[in-house]
């Protein structure tokens, strides 16, 4: 069980962070071409 949580919490650590920046760029590049 330990190193099933243990799995989950750096899933979640490290998976949302391509997205956080896959949604910056896409903020800037669609605000810039404005």
């Amino acid at each position: 069980m330990e190193y099933a949580i243990q799995g989950a919490t750096w899933f979640w650590l490290f998976v949302p962070m391509p997205v956080i920046l896959i949604l910056s760029f896409i903020t800037l590049f669609t605000e810039g071409r404005k």
